[in-house]
């Protein structure tokens, strides 16, 4: 707190050329922008990289379709042309009378014509009309051309310019009564350069979607420049090709993503079809605006940690130079008289034209030299734990216990948690040596768990398993109670089921060793790794609260280096904190 009074002195005297600020900001800066940069930089990456993974799935929907609808084509052309040519077609093409007169011909034209149809689902029927004839033979036999049923789909495709004629077409067929919409492939017989008549086959487009196996995961189209000839969206069916909510973004033969769709096409060669895909980025867009709450979040909670730590390392990189200009406000009527303490651009400044001031005085330069060595060692030293005055709360306490009996008719557990609290105090109060017997650091540990206890009611269960032997060693005040506090705040308060926390001890080579062990929530490797690491360290480091670093330090301080605390976790297991100091009775 001192600290912080006095940082907030300097940054109001110096302004921006506080050292304090001035390493705030480059903390900061280091930190930040990288962390910034890599942020937004994989942002970006994993966009552009969906983007792409998205593009090259539509594009594989596509070829898929066209590799589909290309194997249908080259099938129902092969079968066309081999009807075509077949003995007993080329006859009836010419119209003989003989053909005519022997109906088994005309017979065996609908068997040849039937294997087909009934080999194939998606096959619905074949026609084949004779030009000279003017006559068609179906599954069912032979027609006249005028009274055919189904002479729209032939007029479908003998309507077209000569220049332009199409060999798939949408066609609608009346032979069941209704009008139904078929995917028809026509075949030219030719022989020599006249042509003898035309063969029709007609897919059924229900069959057809399962035999092309259209992806369900996107709305594939198949166009023949001007409206749909197939979907996996009946409906669209039929419609033009300009009615479609994304006609304005297809470009031929090109992936295209705007707004909320993924929009490919591409040219079927050699039937002037075109098979378009639109992926909806709905699911990408949700995801990715998941991912981009998550960054910024992220992104947030860094800068503010980011912060936070930037300002503790600031101040404690300054605690020295604090503790220099302490010292000089204190000793400056012989340093540098009663002048304005804060001359100078900033704390260095100051320091510097302090020393400066005191050589013109002719003081001794090695003493003063000595004595900024000593404030710099002084400004290393840390408070490891503050002392309260129990007496007046341990009086208030003692009131509040009997209020709450008053009040509420007997002991109850507000009554109960302010007895083990006054305990407490009367055992802080009543204990001023520096050691202890591990019989009272016991009780004064039963004393917090018993308040514990009484705060998170059937949370957790502490198992003592302490030897006899060891309640009459000595150790320094309150080691166990900030590791169990540790167990239950950090390992146990978070879990959903019942914590558990061991307290064990044993006597190895006239070394007391203590373990607590809790099924709590763990710690990262990396994290315990750097924890001991930190408590091996020879600088004593200030600490705000007491914890398992202020115990190591107090029995490093007492009993040396060898001892202090070693620290076992698994995430998602638990902790073992070990605790070592040598066996002291007497």
């Amino acid at each position: 707190m001192k600290i912080r009074r006095e940082v907030k002195k300097y940054i109001r005297d110096y302004k921006f050329n506080s050292l304090f600020v001035k390493n705030l900001i480059l903390l900061l800066a280091l930190i930040i922008v990288p962390l910034s940069g890599a942020v937004i930089l994989a942002y970006y990456s994993y966009n552009n990289m969906q983007k792409n993974e998205i593009e090259a799935y539509n594009k594989a929907i596509v070829e898929d379709t066209i590799s589909g609808l290309e194997r249908v084509l080259k099938e129902a052309r092969t079968q066309l042309i081999y009807i075509g040519f077949n003995s007993n077609v080329e006859l009836y093409m010419y119209d003989t009378e003989e053909i005519r007169e022997l109906n088994y011909k005309v017979k065996s034209i609908s068997e040849l014509i039937r294997l087909p149809v009934i080999s194939k689902d998606y096959i619905d029927n074949i026609y084949i009309h004779s030009l000279k004839s003017d006559k068609v033979i179906t599954l069912n036999g032979i027609s006249d051309y005028k009274t055919f049923k189904d002479k729209a789909v032939f007029e479908a495709f003998t309507s077209q310019p000569a220049e332009d004629k199409k060999g798939v077409l949408l066609t609608t067929s009346r032979s069941t009564g209704f009008d139904r919409m078929l995917m028809s492939v026509f075949q030219d017989v030719k022989y020599g350069p006249l042509i003898a008549g035309t063969v029709v086959m007609n897919l059924n487009l229900e069959e057809l979607v399962h035999e092309i196996n259209l992806s369900q995961e996107a709305n594939v189209y198949i166009s023949d420049g001007n409206k749909i000839i197939l979907s996996n969206v009946l409906e669209q069916i039929g419609k033009p090709v300009d009615e479609l909510e994304v006609s304005d973004k297809i470009r031929r033969n090109s992936t295209v993503i705007n707004g909320q769709n993924c929009i490919t096409a591409r040219t079927l060669e050699g039937a002037e079809l075109e098979v378009i895909s639109q992926f909806d980025l709905h699911t990408y867009q949700n995801k990715l605006s998941t991912i981009r709450s998550f960054i910024l979040t992220f992104l947030f909670v860094m800068i503010v940690i980011t912060g936070i730590l930037a300002t503790l390392i600031s101040i404690r990189i300054f605690s020295p130079i604090d503790t220099i200009l302490s010292s000089i406000r204190e000793y400056r009527s012989a340093l540098i008289g009663e002048e304005d303490m804060l001359k100078g651009k900033n704390e260095l400044t100051y320091i510097l034209n302090t020393i400066h001031r005191t050589v013109s005085k002719k003081r001794d330069v090695e003493e003063e030299l000595s004595e900024r060595v000593r404030l710099l060692k002084k400004a290393q030293s840390v408070a490891l734990q503050s002392q309260i005055n129990p007496h007046f709360l341990n009086n208030t306490l003692d009131t509040i216990n009997w209020m709450a009996i008053g009040l509420l008719g007997g002991k109850n557990q507000i009554s109960e948690m302010t007895t083990a609290l006054s305990k407490m105090l009367r055992m802080s109060l009543g204990n001023t040596d520096i050691i202890i017997p591990m019989r009272t650091e016991i009780e004064h540990c039963r004393c917090y768990l018993e308040i514990q206890s009484k705060r998170y009611e059937g949370k957790f269960e502490v198992l003592w398993n302490i030897p006899d032997e060891l309640y009459e060693c000595k150790t320094i005040r309150i080691i166990l109670q900030p590791i169990i506090e540790n167990a239950i705040y950090h390992g146990i308060k978070h879990l959903s089921n019942r914590g558990e926390i061991l307290v064990n001890g044993k006597i190895v080579n006239d070394i007391v060793e203590l373990y607590v062990e809790d099924n709590g929530l763990g710690m990262k490797g990396e994290e315990v790794e750097q924890l001991n690491r930190n408590m091996q360290c020879d600088i004593i480091k200030e600490s705000a609260h007491i914890g398992i670093t202020n115990v190591n330090q107090r029995l490093k301080l007492y009993f040396g280096e060898e001892f202090g605390i070693l620290i076992d976790s698994r995430e998602g297991i638990g902790t073992k904190v070990k605790i070592r100091f040598p066996v002291i009775k007497s």
